[in-house]
């Protein structure tokens, strides 16, 4: 019973704390560390190590952004779990900053949890690894490493994660998801078009010099949104016809073919960069968290490692995009969603604190 109280208080918490985006300094100590890489390089790694006394831990694995450790949604989130009494790392991992979503990243997060699940600072046996958009599915490939088999998180945690790169790849260039035999269509975030065309972009061949377009794309990854504006008044007609609707998300007929074509010659690389196929060989208890709106990566990715993965939990709310909690919904509603949520938070806190 103290248990079950003490799990509700600390889904509360999380909730209320991510709903103001409030979260005292008095709570945590933040810090930056560099770590070497795979690479050999000096790699920046933030912690937030909990006022409380703990050893409890949380590693962050990000998705694909260029913000890196110094996004502000993965900022706080590791203040509210420092909070809540876990010191949390959030490890740069480079080529996801570079917006590499390749295999490699496999590699390196299983090089991270092993890295610091080594440290005097941390105990072995209360990790939660956490897996953010594009590094959640990186993250359960990971699991099945060696260097994390031979000692596993107490639980693996994805927010916002893929399951099957190619609906994920037409979702952020088509807009469109299946639910239940039925092709539903929303307007995709238009990063998710950016980082599509800076992944393939050596794949590609426009016809022309696209030299321009991987300048204004480069411009737009390094948030130079009004460089990026600029630079594609300078284009010409061709090159204007497939810059723009690439950084807006407005994609054309011109570059719909592109994409078709690139998802067509790169199918069985993409298909390897999915996880959906190790998702049943997946050991650790997993919690599911997606947001019904989210225009990044559809909330039909994570039904797919629900049903894939022997030992989930899911929770698609109604309440979250891609970046947080959503605005626009009318009170009654976000009253009970909330509550589903806090219920999903207090069996992720139950199973984690036995």
């Amino acid at each position: 019973m103290v248990n079950r109280i003490k799990s509700y208080l600390f889904a509360f918490k999380y909730v209320f704390s991510f709903a103001t985006k409030k979260v005292s300094s008095n709570c945590y100590t933040e810090i930056l560390e560099e770590y070497k890489g795979l690479d050999g390089n000096q790699v920046p790694m933030k912690i937030f190590y909990s006022k409380i006394k703990t050893k409890k831990t949380v590693i962050i694995f990000l998705g694909a952004s260029p913000d890196g450790e110094n996004h502000k949604s993965i900022n706080l989130l590791g203040k509210i779990m420092a909070k809540l009494g876990y010191n949390v790392f959030v490890p740069r991992i480079p080529p996801l900053k570079k917006l590499d979503i390749s295999n490699e990243n496999v590699d390196w997060i299983a090089y991270l949890y092993e890295m610091i699940q080594e440290r005097s600072d941390v105990d072995s046996e209360h990790i939660i690894a956490l897996g953010i958009s594009y590094g959640g599915g990186m993250l359960l490939k990971a699991s099945l490493d060696d260097r994390m088999v031979n000692s596993p998180p107490k639980s693996i945690y994805l927010y916002g994660a893929g399951c099957n790169a190619e609906t994920i790849l037409k979702f952020i260039t088509k807009g469109e998801f299946e639910v239940d035999g039925k092709i539903n269509k929303i307007k995709p975030h238009d990063w998710g078009l950016t980082v599509f065309f800076h992944h393939f972009m050596k794949d590609i061949d426009f016809g022309f010099d696209k030299k321009n377009i991987e300048e204004v794309i480069n411009l737009r990854i390094d948030d130079e949104k009004i460089k990026a504006k600029e630079k594609i008044k300078q284009l010409s007609s061709q090159e204007f016809d497939i810059a723009n609707p690439i950084i807006t998300g407005e994609i054309n007929e011109k570059v719909q073919l592109i994409v078709n074509d690139v998802l067509k010659v790169k199918r069985d690389y993409i298909e390897n960069l999915s996880c959906k196929s190790i998702c049943q060989d997946i050991t650790s208890k997993v919690f599911i968290l997606h947001g019904a709106n989210d225009s990044m990566i559809p909330f039909t990715e994570a039904v797919q490692l629900n049903a894939l993965i022997p030992s989930s939990e899911l929770l698609v709310s109604y309440l979250f995009e891609h970046k947080g909690i959503s605005g626009n919904r009318g009170l009654l509603f976000k009253l009970k969603e909330l509550l589903r949520l806090v219920n999903f938070l207090s069996k992720f806190y139950r199973y984690n604190e036995n």
